[in-house]
């Protein structure tokens, strides 16, 4: 008798996203980061989450439409 195959379904590819929208925040923060580590050497992980965001706050709205599409 052979054995029964699984009833599991297939797992769809993931997209590392699941699916949901990236904010323009989090565009910025991907394409700044590299930067603020470079400019601020010895800077910790929480160190750059707040300059990230002291940056985005000081962006005018026409250069943060950059990042919300």
């Amino acid at each position: 008798m052979a054995k029964a195959e699984s009833k599991k379904p297939a797992k769809a590819a993931s997209t590392g996203s699941k699916g949901k929208k990236v904010s323009g925040f989090m565009k910025f923060s991907k394409e700044k980061r590299e930067q603020v580590k470079e400019d601020n050497p010895g800077i910790t992980f929480g160190q750059i989450g707040k300059k990230l965001g002291e940056m985005w706050r000081e962006l005018d709205s026409d250069a943060k439409a950059k990042y919300s599409n």
